[in-house]
């Protein structure tokens, strides 16, 4: 059953997500560089897909295997998010922060203190599950399934949580970027 709270943030996300992809292509937006636009797009993007893992998850009715592939496949997700931040994601805003007042020193130590407050390092204990469940269906495919479950579902779901708050927070840093002048 979706909750309120869920169901006000999955459609927040997905609002924010739906006006940075129209404004990339937006006529009238045809002067602002098209990294910054792609930057701001992507972070709400992944942003609205983490939530919606996170309202899917904290309202799956199924427990065993099922739940255990619908983390697999979190895990992933998680694990090629983080992977993106660290990548495309930090040499876009560095790209953009080099053209704007706040400057890259600004965004440096803001992604510092995002990745600190939300440890989202911790998506690296996941790493291992990454592509071996859930749509890669190899040989070791029901070891991981045990292992994953052998794993602390709590701490699992406090990473997803704050992940969902990282990933907002990104989005946030990455609009104010944007707007700075």
């Amino acid at each position: 059953m979706r909750t309120e709270k869920n169901r006000i943030a999955l459609a927040g996300a997905s609002r924010a997500a739906e006006k940075a992809i129209q404004a990339a292509s937006a006529p009238e937006l045809a002067q602002i560089p098209d990294d910054e636009k792609s930057a701001w797009a992507m972070a709400a993007i992944i942003h609205c897909d983490v939530v919606r893992l996170f309202v899917a998850l904290e309202e799956c009715e199924r427990e065993g295997i099922a739940r255990l592939l619908w983390l697999g496949n979190i895990a992933s997700q998680l694990y090629e998010a983080a992977k993106w931040y660290d990548s495309e994601g930090m040499a876009a805003i560095r790209k953009i922060a080099e053209r704007k007042p706040l400057g890259i020193a600004h965004v440096n130590e803001k992604v510092i203190a995002l990745r600190k407050n939300h440890r989202i390092h911790r998506v690296r204990k996941y790493a291992n599950y990454r592509n071996k469940l859930g749509y890669h269906y190899g040989a070791s495919a029901i070891s991981h399934l045990k292992n994953l479950g052998s794993e602390d579902a709590g701490e699992f779901f406090n990473l997803l949580t704050s992940f969902v708050k990282f990933s907002g927070d990104w989005a946030r840093l990455t609009k104010d970027l944007l707007q700075s002048r």
